[in-house]
C-alpha cells in the first residue's frame, strides 16, 4: 500500500515561503507615502517630453514653387524686354556677339580682283568683291568666306544677317556671322531684295502675268505676304521693323522720263496705306534707317518717312546725290556738283531726319562714314577726320586704291582695296 505519511520538507533546499503583502495604510480612501522631511509630500519631477512637431511638405513645396514662378517670370519678362530692345533678337544677338569674340591681324589679304561694297555694323564688317562674302571682326578675325559666282551680286545687310542674290538669277543665300545659313531657290530671276533685323526677308521677282511679284517670308521660310504689281517694275523694297509692312518703289517711263511712285503696304491688305509720286526721277534707294522710319533717297533729295503717321522730314539739294551712310543714330550724305567731282556738300541728318549741319568739301570723296559724332572721309589718298563744321581734327595717309572705309575704333580706320584691308591710324593735325 503507498505510504500516505506525511513528509518532511527540508528546510535549506526548499523553496522559500512567499512573503506576505504589506497592508496599505487607509486614510480617508488615500494612500499616504511617507517621507523623510516631516511628512510633507514629495513634488513628482516633470518628465521631460520626447515629442517633436513633424510638418507637412507641402507648405515647402508651395513657397519653393512660388519662388520658382517668380523667377519665371522675371526670366520672361526679361527676354521679352531683351527681345524688343535688340533688334537681332536676343538669340541672334548674343550669337553674333560671341562670334567676334578673338582677334585677327592686319593687313589681311583678299582673294578678288574687284571689291564691290563694303558695310560695317558696328563691330564687325562685311566685304562684298566679284568673287565672293567676307566678314570680319574690326581686330581683324576672320568670321566667314564664302565663293558666291554670281555675274552681279548685290548684297543687302542687317543686325540678324546678310542676303546676297545675283540681280537677273534664280538663287539667294542668307548668311549669319557662323557662314551661309541656306539658300532659297526662286522660281523666276530676282530683281531687289531686303532682309530685316528680324530675320525676315523680301524677294521681288519676275512675272508671266504680272509686272513683278513682293514675297515677304519670315526667318523660318513662311510666307507672310504677296502682293503684285500689274503695270510697274519695283526696283527697291524695306521691311518694316516689327515685319507688319513694307514699303516699295516703282518706276515707268513716259515720254523719255521715268516716273516713280513709293508705296506702303500693310500685310492686312493689297491696297497701299500710303503712297506718294516722284516725277522726272528715280527712286535709287529705300532702306530702313531706324526703328520709326525709311529713306527714299532720289537724285537730288532725300526723304525721312516715318512707318506709321508717314510724316516726313525732306531734303532737296541742287547737288546730285554721290553716297548715302546710314549709322545708328545719324544719316551722311555726299552731294556732288554734276559738272566738277571736287565740288561737294556733306549733310548730316538725324534719326529723326532732321538737318543737323552741312558744309562743303572740295576734293573726291572715296567713302565716307559717321562714328562717335565725327566725319571720317577718304579723299583720294588722304583720309580725314572732320568736325561738325568741316575742320580737319586728324588726317593719315593710306595710298592709292582705296575703295572704301570702314572705322574700327575710334581714330582708326581700315582702308580696303580689291585685294587687301589695312589698317590705320589717324595722327592729330598739325596747327598750322
Amino acid at each position: 500500500m503507498p505510504d500516505y505519511r506525511k513528509k518532511r520538507r527540508n528546510r535549506i533546499f526548499s523553496s522559500p515561503s512567499r512573503p506576505k503583502t504589506a497592508t496599505r495604510a487607509k486614510s480617508g480612501g488615500e494612500d499616504i507615502k511617507m517621507t523623510p522631511d516631516g511628512g510633507k509630500r514629495a513634488v513628482k519631477p516633470k518628465a521631460e517630453s520626447n515629442m517633436k512637431v513633424v510638418r507637412g511638405r507641402k507648405l515647402e513645396q508651395k513657397k519653393k514653387l512660388t519662388g520658382f514662378s517668380a523667377f519665371a517670370a522675371v526670366v520672361l519678362i526679361l527676354v521679352l524686354v531683351f527681345q524688343l530692345i535688340l533688334p537681332a533678337g536676343i538669340i541672334q544677338t548674343v550669337s553674333n556677339t560671341v562670334a567676334v569674340i578673338g582677334s585677327g591681324s592686319y593687313p589681311i589679304e583678299l582673294e578678288s580682283n574687284d571689291t564691290l561694297s563694303v558695310v560695317p555694323m558696328g563691330t564687325y564688317y562685311y566685304v562684298l568683291s566679284d568673287t565672293g562674302l567676307c566678314a570680319y571682326s574690326n581686330s581683324g578675325k576672320e568670321l566667314f568666306k564664302y565663293s558666291h559666282g554670281f555675274e552681279n551680286p548685290v548684297l543687302k545687310t542687317s543686325k540678324w544677317g546678310a542676303l546676297l542674290y545675283g540681280q537677273g538669277g534664280t538663287q539667294v543665300n542668307i548668311f549669319t556671322l557662323k557662314g551661309l545659313k541656306k539658300t532659297v531657290d526662286t522660281e523666276k530671276n530676282v530683281i531687289c531684295a531686303a532682309i530685316s533685323n528680324s530675320g525676315a526677308y523680301a524677294l521681288v521677282t519676275e512675272s508671266d502675268t504680272y509686272a513683278c511679284t513682293v514675297s515677304v517670308y519670315n526667318k523660318y521660310d513662311k510666307n507672310l505676304y504677296e502682293w503684285y504689281s500689274a503695270e510697274d517694275v519695283v526696283n527697291n523694297v524695306a521691311i518694316s521693323p516689327n515685319t507688319k509692312k513694307i514699303a516699295v518703289s516703282t518706276f515707268s517711263a513716259s515720254g523719255g522720263e521715268f516716273n516713280s511712285k513709293v508705296s506702303v503696304l500693310n500685310f492686312k491688305s493689297a491696297t497701299p496705306e500710303f503712297s506718294e509720286e516722284f516725277s522726272e526721277t528715280l527712286v535709287y534707294d529705300i532702306n530702313t534707317v531706324a526703328t520709326s522710319r525709311f529713306s527714299v533717297v532720289t537724285s537730288n533729295g532725300s526723304e525721312f518717312v516715318k512707318w506709321n503717321k508717314y510724316a516726313k522730314s525732306e531734303y532737296k539739294s541742287d547737288y546730285n546725290i554721290s553716297i548715302l551712310r546710314a549709322a545708328s543714330h545719324e544719316t551722311v550724305a555726299v552731294w556732288r556738283r554734276e559738272s566738277d567731282p571736287q565740288d561737294n556738300k556733306i549733310t548730316v541728318f538725324s534719326k529723326t531726319g532732321k538737318l543737323k549741319y552741312e558744309f562743303e568739301f572740295k576734293g573726291i570723296i572715296s567713302d565716307i562714314r559717321l562714328f562717335g559724332g565725327h566725319i571720317y572721309c577718304m579723299s583720294d589718298t588722304e583720309i580725314y577726320l572732320l568736325g561738325s563744321d568741316g575742320t580737319v581734327l586728324r588726317t593719315a595717309t593710306c595710298g592709292f586704291g582705296g575703295v572704301a572705309l570702314t572705322v574700327t575704333g575710334t581714330n582708326t580706320v581700315c582702308v580696303i582695296t580689291d585685294n587687301k584691308i589695312e589698317k590705320i591710324k589717324l595722327e592729330e593735325e598739325a596747327a598750322k
